[in-house]
Parts: structure tokens; C-alpha cells; sequence
């Protein structure tokens, strides 16, 4: 039996005209969240489109602010906003467009900082980005937690829309050539440091590709939404020049990297970064795998920094990949200095009683506790409330 269309009058209702389109569910827009990954160009439309769409609940995530250049190509800028944050002129105009739409702004590095729970409690992923290394982590992301995410690029009058789906086709990591690494490593120093002024190369765009390539993410994050069916793994490859768009697959990559689920992954509904410890996660670990687990984390903590020349000693407790280069300087004699470093808790530090908050753990992050084989990963549930705060 055929579902019934409900016609409701144009005169009270902006979502009036929705209501001829067959499968549309307003009610599934209104109720769904989607993370939007990067707020330039193609966020700008993707969050337009959105918004105008009625869409429930979004969190518009970039680290960067708005420049002279911006204001070309991006529908939700003014003259006005220069050198203001992104996420928040844009989230400003999406509730110009629609005062429906509750918005979340979040301002860092999609790559180290967003804690990975956020990406579970969403109901689409849109990435909006211009670099390959944080596709590469939303991707790994995506699989980790068995989530689809929708891609997006352009460059001059070309553009390309993909849907990877964790286990359904091919995944973006399965894509990169060994040059796509060499220009993702160029973010790192030696040391593991981030650079704090590496030249960023810029795409030259138009915002009619952008347009273009932005529709076409919305739609298929629409039709992820309504539960419809999509075609991961491949590509809609757009041609401005020649007006040629078509689709071609990739090929799944043996042994990819990114193919890696965190499982079992429990939710602690009361368990918070700001007042968890370290010792009550590795209490809690130890009761459910045995006395031997202990807690990892996914990259280096950097507990402590002290200088060799001067014997300036510091406490620093924050994720090296957060570090720039520049943070190893002495400040007493600009020496630099040496690190001591962990990536996992056994039960023999002197800063257990530290809360998650404290060694640099993100909120809603999720903690691996391991016990030789057995493997258990915990989300701070305890932040979702506090963090995902919409207006």
C-alpha cells in the first residue's frame, strides 16, 4: 500500500511544495542532525540547501576564518564578516534562512581535536573540505564507528561527488596513490610536530561549481537520510567544460588502512571528560578485560617538556599532533627541548587522578582499553549533553 501525501497549505507551511515530492519525509528531515565538515565554498551551499530544506539539527565544523577571497564564492559571507570565524557567520546565516534549524558551531582541527562519539550520534556526514588529510581522517572515522560519509571536490569548472559506506564498495583511502601521501605527510616535521606554516595550497573555483557540486552532496545525504538507495564506492564525476557527467567505480583496496571498526564500543551515559579520571577509566577497563588492561590512546600524549641545556622543566599533557613546532622552544634560554611521551596509561603514572579533560582527551572521545587480545573501546557519553549545544 502506497504512503499517503499530506498537502498542507502554502500559506503556513514553507515546506509546502515538499509535500508533492513522492518519498520526501519532512518529518525525517526535521528529526535528522548532519555534520558539516569544512564551511567554505561547498559548505556554504551544502548548509544553504539544508537550511532551506528544514533539515533538523546541524553542526557546522571548520578551523579557519573568512579572508577577502572567500566573499566570491561563498553565499553566506559579508564584506562585514572579514576575519571572523567561519562557522560562525555561517551558522548566523543559516538561521537567517531558517530560524527552524538548530545550529552548532564547532572551531578546530577536524583531524585531532572532534572526538569521535560526535561522528556517531549524527545522521549524515558531509564533508566540504579542500585537503586530503582530512578526508583521509573522516574516512577512517567513518569506518572506524560503521558510518557512510558524503565527499565532495572541485577545481576550476570540474567537480566530484562520492558516498563511501564502511564495507560497501571502495573507501576514499582506497583512492590515494602514493603521491596523495607524500602531500598528506608534508604536514609533519620530523618529530611529528605539526608545522605551523606550511604553505596551503589554494583550488581555484567558481561558485557555480561549487553550486553544482554542493546539490549533489545534499542530495545524496537526503537520500541517506530517507534510508534510500545510494552508490558507494563510486564516483559522479562532473565536466564544466564539455557539460559531461558520468559515474565510475573504484577498485577496493586489499589490506587499506582505513578498514578498521572499533568494536564493541560502549557508551558511558555518565561518564564526562571535565570529571572521569584517568584512574576511574582504568578501574573500570581492569574490572571488565582483567588486571593486566590498560588504556590506550590513538596517538602520542605529551606529558612533560624539559630543556637539556637549562633544566627548565614544564608539564604540558597535550596531544603531540596539537603541538607546533614552535611549542619545543625553551622559553628560558630557546633551547629545544626533550618530550616525554606516552600513548598508553598501565597504572604506574603519577597523574591518574587527571580527568580525561586534562591529558587533551576531546569530548564525547572514545577510550581503547586492551588486554592482550581483547579489546574494549568506552565513549564518554557523559559530554553529549554539554557539547552538542544547538540554538
Amino acid at each position: 500500500m502506497s504512503e499517503t501525501i499530506v498537502i498542507t497549505d502554502p500559506d503556513s507551511d514553507r515546506y509546502h511544495t515538499f509535500g508533492y515530492i513522492s518519498w520526501w519525509q519532512q518529518e525525517v528531515v526535521r528529526d535528522a542532525t548532519v555534520l558539516v565538515v569544512g564551511a567554505g565554498a561547498l559548505g556554504n551551499e551544502v548548509l544553504k540547501n539544508l537550511a532551506l530544506m528544514g533539515i533538523g539539527r546541524l553542526i557546522i565544523a571548520d578551523f579557519d576564518t573568512i579572508e577577502d577571497s572567500n566573499l566570491s564564492r561563498s553565499v553566506l559571507f559579508r564584506a562585514s564578516d572579514r576575519g571572523r570565524r567561519k562557522v560562525n557567520a555561517a551558522a548566523e546565516r543559516v538561521k537567517e534562512l531558517n530560524p527552524d534549524v538548530q545550529v552548532m558551531t564547532w572551531h578546530g582541527d577536524i583531524n585531532f581535536e572532534m572526538g569521535l562519539g560526535v561522528f556517531r550520534h549524527v545522521d549524515a556526514i558531509i564533508g566540504c573540505l579542500d585537503n586530503r588529510e582530512a578526508r583521509l581522517s573522516i574516512n577512517r572515522f567513518s569506518w572506524a564507528i560503521g558510518k557512510p560519509w558524503v565527499d565532495g571536490a572541485i577545481q576550476e569548472l570540474m567537480g566530484i561527488v562520492r558516498v563511501f559506506w564502511p564495507g560497501r564498495g571502495a573507501c576514499y583511502e582506497c583512492t590515494l596513490t602514493d603521491l596523495d601521501y607524500q602531500i598528506i605527510g608534508l604536514r609533519y616535521s620530523c618529530p611529528l610536530l605539526a608545522r605551523q606554516n606550511i604553505l596551503q595550497g589554494k583550488v581555484p573555483t567558481t561558485p557555480t561549481s561549487a553550486a553544482i557540486v554542493a546539490g549533489f552532496q545534499t542530495q545524496e545525504a537526503l537520500k541517506l537520510i530517507h534510508g534510500m538507495e545510494v552508490q558507494p564506492g563510486k564516483a559522479i564525476m562532473i565536466n564544466g567544460l564539455t557539460n559531461d557527467i558520468y559515474t565510475t567505480e573504484y577498485p577496493v583496496k586489499e589490506m587499506c588502512m582505513s578498514h578498521s571498526r572499533l568494536e564493541p564500543i560502549v557508551e558511558l551515559p555518565d561518564a564526562a571528560g571535565a570529571t572521569i579520571t584517568l584512574a576511574d577509566m582504568l578501574a573500570m577497563a581492569r574490572e571488565t578485560l582483567g588486571e593486566e588492561a590498560v588504556l590506550e590512546f590513538d596517538g602520542e600524549l605529551v606529558v612533560a617538556m624539559h630543556c637539556s641545556n637549562c633544566g627548565e622543566r614544564a608539564a604540558v599533557f597535550q596531544r603531540m599532533a596539537r603541538l607546533y613546532e614552535s611549542a619545543a622552544d625553551c622559553p628560558a634560554c630557546g633551547t629545544k627541548r626533550d618530550m616525554d611521551m606516552t600513548h598508553r596509561i598501565n597504572g604506574d603514572e603519577d597523574f591518574l587522578e587527571r580527568t580525561l579533560a586534562e591529558v587533551d582527551f576531546p569530548p564525547l572521545g572514545i577510550l581503547r582499553a586492551r588486554n592482550g587480545d581483547k579489546r574494549i573501546y568506552y565513549e564518554l557519553t557523559g559530554d553529549k549533553q554539554s557539547f552538542l549545544n544547538y540554538v
